[in-house]
């Protein structure tokens, strides 16, 4: 337990620090208030006292460092906005109390507790350091779900863990918890592979997908992704698809040859949805966030895709040049078989491939005598370029968002950080006056018109702000509820926008600028920080020690 001359001794140290920087104007009047020091009765009292009369020594010595030559008080005295000078004033107490307690009523309800976490977001990579984006954030929620899903041995639950999970090799276990309770869910291996291309499990996961799905083409697409990137590591990258190994050009092969792509997204989307309903789970990051982005193939082994029809286009040619006409329509017809079953995918990656398959498939049925067929592949082959642009176009629009959802996103940040600001000056007003009242019973406080009308208008911006927050989340709130009670996915995209614009703090175009904004903002942080302590370091040098006796 604190002894009981602690807080007086600190307090008259504390008098004493302020002295040493006071101007020269006010040593009367801190002398005065030292003095006095001794005849407060009570401890803590005595400890209030001493940090009213410190706060008004420390502001004339500001005042005085910034205005010099000026003899008399410059702006009105922490008496003057904190000690009572006049009556309560009702009215405007019971206004401040009013917009206050309207505020917090906000918070009962859950729509608005979802908003406010969502205008907090843009705050996420200012105060937390991380590798770069793209990269997971650890989510105290997720682990929370983890340990219930564990405990029921909820494999669905498991299964939506190890697809979100930050770290790998937690994700790889949920993911074996989850097929070895429901080997049905044999398909998280996929979702979790594409996340984790460099996980161990996937030389054991790939043989169950394989019995799992026999037709799907993606367990091979992970294979040969997986080859790329251990040679990658081991720095013996092939120049070709000439120079690749033959385990790597019989996984592609094998993806060449598959009857469908599933990338098992949509299956994923289903589980997410029962588990959050059956969890009460409400965050929208969870459902429109950037799990529901992500490209749902592995990248090298689209990437790879290329390389090999190349490989199968120069091998049809060959085998056209010797007259093996059906041999190479075969390997032609792969080439625009796989393509059809990446859909939209080949009009990017694949589209200079694609048409030379068209137009090699176009010639030999004009040579063939088949006009129908001819002008079929004519066709395909001048919607490639068409298709393509249609998919930038829609790529980069849901990049930007609409101007709706933009807008919203500005309007919840905005309104969360003045939600802060107001609520920070308020509470400063409130622990001002009770400092300068030395004492925290109502009564007994008398705060200054200047500061009722400071805590007022504060009160007033964080009713406003909490409004403004309430309203704009609101639709993003009912395109959530409606993919949790319907399974509608129709504005999940749209919601996906918004939650993507949300997290970049305000003031930033977005996320390639959010490193600098972050850099920033910290490099002005130490500079204020530096500049302040210099400041003090200074006056305490420069002003002459008072030898005050107690």
């Amino acid at each position: 337990m604190t002894p009981p001359s602690h807080p007086r001794r600190f307090a008259s140290q504390l008098l004493r620090a302020a002295l040493s920087i006071a101007p020269h104007g006010t040593l009367d009047w801190g002398q005065g208030m030292l003095s006095e020091l001794n005849h407060v009765e009570g401890n803590w009292s005595a400890l209030l006292w001493a940090f009213g009369g410190a706060g008004v020594l420390a502001k004339h010595a500001v005042l005085s460092a910034i205005f010099t030559g000026s003899n008399g008080p410059i702006l009105p005295s922490a008496a003057d906005l904190f000690e009572k000078e006049s009556s309560m004033r009702k009215p405007i107490l019971a206004a401040i109390g009013a917009c206050v307690v309207a505020s917090l009523l906000f918070f009962l309800a859950p729509v608005f507790r979802q908003a406010f976490h969502v205008s907090l977001a843009q705050w996420h990579h200012v105060f937390k350091v991380e590798r770069g984006f793209g990269y997971r954030k650890p989510d105290p929620a997720l682990d929370v779900l983890a340990k219930k899903a564990e405990q029921n041995h909820d494999a669905e639950a498991l299964a939506f863990v190890a697809g979100r999970y930050p770290n790998r090799s937690d994700a790889a276990r949920f993911a074996d918890e989850a097929v070895h309770l429901d080997p049905n869910l044999t398909w998280i291996y996929a979702v979790v592979a594409v996340q984790w291309s460099s996980l161990p499990e996937i030389d054991r996961w790939v043989p169950a997908l394989q019995k799992f799905d026999p037709q799907n083409a993606l367990p091979y697409l992970i294979t040969a992704e997986r080859i790329d990137i251990d040679q990658v590591v081991r720095e013996q990258v092939p120049h070709s698809a000439d120079e690749q190994t033959p385990e790597w050009r019989a996984a592609m092969a094998s993806a060449f040859q598959s009857r469908e792509l599933d990338d098992y997204l949509d299956r994923f989307k289903d589980l997410d949805r029962r588990v959050l309903l059956r969890y009460r789970i409400d965050d929208p990051f969870q459902v429109g966030g950037e799990d529901w982005d992500w490209y749902g193939l592995p990248s090298y082994g689209v990437a790879d895709s290329d390389s090999y029809a190349k490989l199968l286009i120069e091998s049809g040619e060959s085998l056209e040049a010797r007259g093996d006409y059906k041999a190479a329509a075969e390997k032609y017809s792969s080439v625009a078989r796989y393509s059809q079953m990446l859909g939209l995918v080949p009009s990017l990656f694949l589209r200079r491939e694609i048409k030379q398959t068209y137009k090699h498939l176009e010639m030999l049925s004009e040579r063939s005598g088949n006009k129908t067929d001819a002008a079929f592949y004519s066709a395909l082959s001048e919607q490639i370029d068409l298709a393509a642009e249609r998919q930038l176009a829609s790529w980069r629009k849901a990049s930007r968002g609409s101007r709706v959802s933009s807008w919203n996103a500005f309007l919840v940040k905005l309104s969360g950080m003045l939600m802060l600001l107001f609520s920070a000056v308020l509470l400063l007003c409130v622990f001002g006056v009770m400092i300068r009242g030395r004492s925290i019973k109502l009564p007994s406080l008398r705060p200054s018109s200047m500061t009722l009308a400071l805590g007022f208008g504060s009160a007033v911006g964080v009713l406003l702000s909490s409004a403004v927050l309430f309203v704009s989340y609101w639709p993003y709130s009912e395109l959530l509820q409606s993919f949790l009670r319907n399974g509608d996915e129709s504005g999940i995209p749209e919601l996906s926008n918004f939650l993507g614009i949300a997290q970049v703090p305000l003031g930033t175009g977005g996320f390639l600028g959010v490193s600098n904004a972050v850099f920033h903002f910290w490099f002005g942080v130490i500079v204020l920080c530096v500049v302040t302590l210099l400041f003090v370091l200074w006056r305490f040098r420069h002003r002459p020690r008072v030898a005050a006796a107690a």
